[in-house]
């Protein structure tokens, strides 16, 4: 056992180092005064604070200046229902929240309560990112260039956009937008020297330079626009990079094929706020249903490899999150978890197989927005997996069976799964009423789960 436990003295002895931070412009940095005008403006009387966990010691602090300037029910949001960028709807309605404040790091995801948006700030030194950008991309000077920044940089904007555009006239800028937008990408809009909007396709023959950490909000957006060449630089580094992410193609193509060899499919919960979560999750099973492929629902919370590996029967995972969720590029699960768009590759017929860009936020594939597709219900002729050999199964359009078909499919899915519970070892916590001893209370254990006093050394 001593290769699976730590000695129990160590976790009593352990130091525990409290990084401490310097609060001392709070009205500026937290944006203490816009919070409370947008508060008052809309006359809300019962308020969720959410923070992060980096920024829990500051949440006592901000709440006492936000007491002082309004007279609200203000409530503190700690640890998250899913992922701390997206707004915790779940716990806001606990208290009945009429809105929410969001400090921190975002995902931009649509919500179905009014939400104020507190990004971070960092220091940049614009004059000499706008320098290394310049001096690295001589050679084009005549071609269009796109930059686009981290949400800590929001702050900067006007500065950056000066600079910018006198370097490179002719090109864009990927504007932070808290505010919906029909051309809204990743929580951004492109913008050009006069500040018209354009979609995001005008990309394709651009250069992109994201100015932040390597992360998954650069990942996103390297992967989601196709643009000639993507470029990072790195505040912190002060060194500008060529990104290239076509390993990772790759490997979701494979995941693709993994979707197509499944039987049975888990259409993993991980968001909750706003209805288009309710539209991806039925266009999923819609795909599952039309495929002849069974498919479940699994809301865990906050997702780990122990949750899911309660469920042996499910051959992979389609997670429905907001893009900045990492677990998609996990490989510690024992089943592989995919993007909604992966699923839609694999099971629609009128998607492109070969795709060389990817969508990450599934909301564009809803109904009316810019990656919609509509699902293809005709058979398809059999064909042969690229993974295992074997000839897969044709698919089945569902809307040809009659409503007796249905309904015995249906049963033969719940048999099965209780076939599957009754060959388990471990069926979970049973009352066995009349069957079990009664017995007068006892001492339990002392001590710490690695190690109780009653245990041998």
């Amino acid at each position: 056992m001593a290769n699976f436990t730590t000695d129990s003295k160590l976790c009593i002895d352990r130091e525990i180092h409290i990084e401490q931070h310097d609060y001392s412009d709070l009205l500026l940095t937290f944006d203490i005064e816009g919070t409370c005008k947008w508060i008052a403006d809309n006359k809300f009387t019962k308020i969720s604070l959410q923070f992060p966990d980096e920024l829990l010691p500051a949440s006592t602090i901000i709440y006492d200046e936000l007491r002082k300037r309004i007279d609200a029910d203000l409530y503190v949001l700690g640890d998250t229902s899913y992922a701390s960028c997206c707004i915790d709807t779940v716990a806001a309605m606990h208290v009945k929240s009429d809105a929410v404040v969001h400090y921190g790091h975002t995902c931009f995801s649509k919500t179905n309560i009014p939400v104020y948006i507190v990004l971070p700030k960092a220091e940049l030194n614009i004059d000499k990112t706008i320098k290394i950008i310049t001096e690295n991309l001589q050679t084009l000077k005549d071609t269009k260039v796109c930059l686009l920044y981290g949400a800590e940089f929001d702050h900067c904007k006007e500065n950056l956009k000066k600079l910018w555009f006198q370097s490179y006239p002719g090109s864009y800028i990927g504007y932070i937008e808290k505010e919906e937008h029909k051309d809204r990408f990743l929580g951004r809009l492109l913008k050009d020297a006069t500040g018209q909007i354009y979609v995001v396709d005008v990309l394709k023959d651009c250069t992109c330079v994201y100015i932040g950490s390597r992360g998954q909000t650069m990942f996103n957006l390297a992967i989601s626009i196709a643009a000639k060449s993507w470029y990072l630089l790195d505040p912190e580094k002060m060194k500008l990079e060529h990104m290239e992410e076509a390993h990772w193609i790759k490997r979701r193509r494979f995941l693709v094929e993994k979707c197509k060899d499944a039987d049975v499919i888990g259409i993993l919960i991980c968001k909750l706020a706003g209805e288009q979560t309710k539209d991806i999750i039925n266009r999923m099973k819609q795909l599952c249903r039309i495929n002849g492929k069974k498919s479940y629902i699994v809301s865990v919370g906050k997702p780990n490899v122990a949750k899911l590996a309660n469920f042996p029967e499910i051959d992979i995972y389609t997670m429905i999150a907001c893009p900045e969720n990492d677990l998609y590029n996990s490989r510690e699960f024992y089943k592989p978890i995919v993007y909604p768009y992966e699923l839609e590759v694999a099971l629609n017929s009128k998607r492109d197989p070969y795709f060389t860009t990817h969508i990450t936020d599934y909301d564009e594939l809803l109904t009316g927005n810019r990656h919609h597709c509509d699902i293809d219900c005709i058979k398809e002729i059999t064909d042969v997996s690229l993974i295992t050999g074997k000839i897969r199964e044709t698919k089945v359009d569902h809307r040809q069976e009659s409503t007796m078909e249905l309904d015995k499919k249906q049963n033969w899915a719940l048999e099965n799964i209780g076939n599957n519970l009754e060959s388990r070892s471990w069926k979970g916590l049973e009352q066995m009423l009349g069957e079990t001893e009664v017995k007068k209370a006892e001492a339990g254990r002392k001590g710490i789960p690695l190690h109780y006093k009653n245990e041998p050394n």
